[in-house]
């Protein structure tokens, strides 16, 4: 059982100890829809994949999924009945979890989707299933009690806003429930990308890791930097993870347009470089509603209709992320800050940062830069399309290098550090 922990530098995490990138594979939906052979086989591939997190919402998103065959609860005119569900729902969770944790995943578990809790934009949509204070503490105090003996980390809020006073008050309840439950586990928040956190609950006691969603609309590329700043610039020095980048396959701009894996590479690096560097969430769209082919999907007309989840599985993008984790870990890039006076003024949305003595850089495209460095370093040149090295080429200018054009089409990485 692996236990993660915020390390020291409060920038990365530590995983029994050690220095890890945390790596979730989006799986909303892996309590209520996949069979139970399916989710064994999707286990050992995201293991082989080089995977090592599961991102879950306990409860069904209730607004934005395809057909599922299990539910913890019954809506009726009185709200919801917890006591008219499957009987079996919590049982069973418990069984995908072992699963799970024996092939080394930990759970990173969203407690209350915004649907649930009162003043959300979600539960103007689904106003029946809106809990009460008290189902709220009863629920969270069993999901915790139930899930605890996996080591999770516990996502409070689901795709919030986090700008209503009410819904604040309600998620830092929860947050209460979980600290007085379990004291020693991580706490994160999963918000949207239009929401930043209020500085009262960031840098207080009921969070622990800063969970973004940089999200799928029209400033994909550069949300995960802006919200990696804002967050950076906060009172309380915190690890930083982009749950989700956007993902890959999900339609957009009013079903013109489809993210591919080189959308998903590029904010998944803009993240960590700026500063998103304790870990990363992918999500393949078929894949995280456990979609199946000929079903029903309730967001059809905002992200298209997913793939099914066979087939999403297989999108080259997982094998990208995981190669995101490989370079963090085997470079020992975790604690990245940006700092983008690195930099020569160039117009490709290149990202620069440093962590100790290293400045690592995230060009999305082909083309050359100059940066603000001692030209006395060593080069190491990252070709992410193919997720190998490769060769580069520098020229020491006035005030600074020269990284010259590569001779790949494609996005590149390079982690320059001193000579010798």
């Amino acid at each position: 059982m692996t236990s993660w922990t915020v390390a020291p530098d409060h920038r990365s995490l530590l995983a029994d100890g050690r220095r890890r990138f945390l790596l979730a594979d989006t799986v909303w939906a892996a309590f209520t829809s996949p069979t139970d052979a399916e989710w064994l086989d999707h286990l050992e591939l995201r293991k082989r994949q080089g995977f090592n997190a599961l991102l879950i919402s306990v409860l069904p998103i209730v607004h934005d999924r395809s057909e599922a065959e299990r539910t913890p609860f019954a809506v009726s005119p009185a709200g919801v009945d917890f006591d008219g569900g499957d009987p079996d729902y919590w049982s069973h969770a418990v069984w995908v979890l072992e699963q799970a944790q024996a092939r080394g995943f930990t759970p990173v578990l969203v407690l209350l989707w915004n649907n649930f809790v009162p003043g959300t934009w979600g539960s103007r949509l689904t106003p029946d299933h809106v809990l009460t204070e008290e189902q709220t503490v009863d629920y969270v105090r069993h999901a915790v009690r139930t899930f605890a003996p996996f080591s999770p980390v516990f996502a409070i809020s689901g795709d919030d806003d986090l700008n209503d006073d009410t819904a604040l008050e309600r998620y830092s309840l929860a947050a209460s429930v979980v600290r007085e439950e379990a004291p020693d586990a991580l706490i994160t928040w999963h918000d949207t990308p239009t929401a930043r956190m209020p500085a009262s609950i960031a840098d207080g006691a009921l969070i622990d890791v800063h969970g973004l969603q940089s999200g799928h609309n029209e400033a994909w590329d550069t949300l995960p930097a802006d919200l990696t700043r804002y967050y950076r610039g906060l009172g309380v020095e915190r690890p930083i993870v982009n749950l989700e980048p956007c993902y890959e396959g999900l339609g957009r701009f009013a079903g013109r347009e489809r993210h591919r894996r080189d959308d998903v590479r590029r904010a998944s690096w803009t993240g960590v470089v700026a500063g998103a560097s304790a870990g990363l969430g992918y999500g393949a769209h078929g894949v995280w509603s456990w979609h199946r082919r000929g079903a029903t999907f309730t967001a059809e007309d905002v992200h298209g209709t997913p793939f099914p989840f066979s087939v999403a599985a297989g999108f080259e993008g997982a094998l990208d992320a995981a190669f995101v984790r490989r370079v963090v870990e085997e470079e020992d890039l975790f604690g990245l800050v940006e700092d983008p006076d690195l930099l020569v003024a160039e117009p490709s949305g290149a990202v620069a940062g440093r962590v100790g003595d290293a400045v690592v850089v995230y060009a999305p495209e082909p083309f050359a830069l100059t940066l603000r460095v001692d030209a006395a370093v060593t080069v190491t040149a990252y070709d992410l399309d193919h997720g190998r090295r490769d060769a580069v080429r520098t020229t020491p200018v006035e005030g600074g290098l020269r990284i010259e054009q590569p001779e790949f089409l494609g996005d590149a990485l390079y982690i320059v550090r001193p000579a010798g």
